[in-house]
């Protein structure tokens, strides 16, 4: 389609998944998986302190992004799995930027953002099509599946909508809606996470995955 070619550089550009090319060394350490963080917290201080904060947070919210096999009835679809060390890293090259004591973002970051996978795993959801209501909290419905093959659905899925916003790309109007989600669940022993959207009254559904190490 014509449409997605020409505006998924727009769409790209905003989720931030342009980041440097640069090259992880030791790729199993910012491979995509729930495992505790400090497994590889020395090695991630170690890393930044050769190449930054921001390139190891770059590095595994880009693993975090799901496959895409579908985006079903919408114009683009894209997601990201926010795992306990995806939001810590976060926080840390945040606290770097803002020049504030790392000790003490880490201990921020256990208090007020930790997500425990035996509780449930953040999710963030963009959606994009033309048409304004398919797009809309009132029509649409997010579904996750784990590889054990429970489905979780209804009240195990808090969504929220941060934003809808309305570009203009060759004469066509998109609108595009961030998502926050909140699946409640326990994924700690999970080899994969689907996430699936649909639309009502809408055939065809978006079908996102992430395959877990």
């Amino acid at each position: 389609m014509v449409l997605k070619r020409t505006s998924v550089l727009v769409f790209v550009l905003m989720l931030g998944m342009v980041g440097s090319a640069f090259v992880v060394h030791a790729q199993q350490h910012t491979e995509l998986t729930l495992r505790p963080i400090e497994e590889v917290r020395d090695y991630y201080f170690e890393y930044a302190a050769q190449h930054g904060w921001q390139k190891l947070s770059d590095a595994l919210r880009q693993n975090a992004m799901s496959a895409v096999i579908s985006d079903g009835t919408f114009v683009e679809t894209a997601s990201r799995l926010y795992t306990p060390r995806v939001i810590w890293a976060e926080r840390m090259a945040a606290a770097d930027y803002y020049f504030q004591d790392l000790e003490e973002a880490e201990q921020e970051f256990y208090a007020d953002y930790y997500i425990d996978p035996a509780v449930g795993i953040a999710i963030l959801a963009l959606l994009r099509d033309t048409n304004l209501g398919h797009v809309q909290s009132s029509n649409v419905e997010f579904i996750v599946r784990d590889s054990s093959g429970k489905v979780f659905r209804d009240f195990d899925v808090w969504a929220s909508c941060r934003a809808v916003t309305e570009q203009t790309v060759f004469g066509i109007t998109l609108y595009d809606a961030v998502y926050d989600l909140f699946v409640f669940g326990d994924f700690s022993e999970a080899e994969y996470i689907e996430l699936f959207v649909l639309v009502d009254g809408m055939v065809g559904r978006a079908e996102h995955r992430w395959n877990l190490k």
